[in-house]
């Protein structure tokens, strides 16, 4: 491990319990040696916590970090405190209920041994069922376009897995803590006004497909839309007032995004 700098593998759990420790074996057998593990639990009252720590009881010699919220604290505070209590100089994150393939966190390692520049590395994911197995493999990530950005891509954008350098998420604000969903969106957009983005193309994340998936529950669709529209419209502005190039977005395609937005509000509030 000597020479390897330190990665960190983060856990924000909420009442995963039943598939909580699939997610930790995943994390254990990754091929990338100098790494730990950090899991926070974020008030579960599900066997969350007794399966946490009779994973790590079997795993003694895996560098396994727990830290108990008492209360629920929601996603973006608890996804903030993961990057607070860890300690590698890269970060990703792993939700507690999907898994990574053995070689993925080495794997995007290696793209920042050549370019210790970049700021983050990411890959695409299959899209499976609640047994994990794959259905199909996600067309949401991509290589952003030349000319581009993800705020304004048509294409390809950044998604699950995405290896972070600390020294570039230390020159954002992190991740907003007041965010309930697109909290990891929202630090993309930061991430890559700070240093460039690099596409892996090869899918190495087994994504979950369940009833309680916070991005997957239908009954959620309005509240994903209301916070990647804040976290666009918040890009958009902190990219005018710093200079930063918004490649090919102007001032009347953001307007588009808004009046959409305030429509399907419109239309979400009759309804109720």
């Amino acid at each position: 491990m000597t020479g390897l700098p330190l990665i960190s593998i983060l856990v924000a759990n909420y009442n995963n319990g039943r598939f909580i420790a699939e997610t930790l074996e995943s994390a254990v057998k990754q091929t990338y040696l100098n790494k730990e593990i950090v899991v926070v639990d974020d008030g579960s009252d599900d066997d969350s916590l007794q399966v946490i720590e009779g994973f790590m009881a079997e795993h003694p010699e895996t560098k396994i970090k727990l830290f108990k919220n008492r209360d629920n604290k929601g996603c973006g505070r608890i996804k903030r405190q993961c990057v607070e209590l860890s300690e590698g100089e890269y970060f990703c994150f792993l939700d507690p209920e999907d898994t990574i393939l053995p070689e993925t966190v080495e794997s995007l390692m290696a793209v920042f041994k050549d370019h210790p520049d970049y700021g983050l590395v990411y890959c695409t994911h299959y899209l499976c069922n609640e047994k994990l197995e794959p259905q199909s493999v996600s067309t949401y990530p991509g290589r952003i376009p030349e000319g581009q950005s993800h705020l304004t891509s048509s294409e390809g954008h950044i998604s699950a897995l995405a290896l972070c350098s600390r020294r570039v998420y230390d020159q954002t604000s992190g991740i907003n803590a007041a965010y309930q969903v697109s909290e990891d969106q929202d630090l993309y957009l930061k991430m890559e006004e700070k240093a460039p983005v690099f596409y892996v193309d090869k899918p190495m994340y087994y994504y979950r497909k369940h009833d309680h998936n916070t991005s997957w529950n239908e009954q959620k669709t309005f509240e994903n839309y209301y916070w990647k529209f804040q976290c666009e419209r918040a890009a958009y502005r902190r990219r005018k007032k710093n200079g930063f190039a918004i490649d090919n977005w102007s001032r009347r395609e953001m307007r588009k995004k808004a009046f959409s937005f305030y429509l399907r509000l419109l239309k979400h509030y009759v309804k109720r």
